[in-house]
């Protein structure tokens, strides 16, 4: 006797994603920019911090800015990352840890960025200007020094909350 298929539901899911980082520009420059914040080229239709063959800088009359340091001015992150008990003679090496691999993903994607990193209710709080890093912190962070990390993913997967807390320091899961 074959068994049915189970049915599920997917009334839920949206068909189609309807949201659009409104910080991407809607229409590609035929020219090549570069960012007058951080100096990342746009050349067809992806950020880089290569300089693109045949680029002579330009004068702009009107500063140019790249999505990331338009998040940064207007602090409006998509990933924040909760770090719980680290002690003052771990601050240091969660420092590199965090540094290390926000070098790394921006090699990749010159716009993940560390927005900014601030001491809260007994431990620290980072923003990133993309929900990726967010995750990738909270992966180095675990792989590095243990703990436990939880991800909390907003509507739609646009904004990423992760929490790492570290056992060792005597934190309660």
């Amino acid at each position: 006797m074959k068994a049915a298929a189970k049915k599920y539901n997917t009334t839920y899911k949206k068909k189609i994603d309807i949201h659009r980082d409104t910080f991407l520009p809607r229409r590609s420059p035929k020219e090549i920019i570069q960012c007058s914040g951080c100096g990342a080229f746009y050349h067809r239709r992806h950020w880089t911090l290569v300089s693109p063959a045949g680029f002579n800088p330009p004068v702009h009359v009107h500063p140019v800015y790249c999505p990331a340091c338009k998040k940064i001015k207007e602090r409006c992150p998509s990933g924040e990352v909760d770090l719980l008990g680290v002690g003052a003679g771990d601050r240091g090496e969660v420092l590199r840890i965090l540094r290390n691999e926000e070098r790394r993903a921006r090699e990749k994607n010159p716009l993940e960025r560390i927005m900014r990193l601030a001491g809260a209710e007994g431990g620290w709080k980072v923003e990133t200007t993309t929900e990726k890093l967010a995750q990738r912190l909270g992966r180095a962070l675990c792989k590095a020094r243990g703990g436990k990390v939880a991800y909390r993913w907003s509507h739609n997967n646009k904004f990423l909350r992760v929490l790492w807390r570290n056992e060792a320091a005597g934190e309660r899961v």
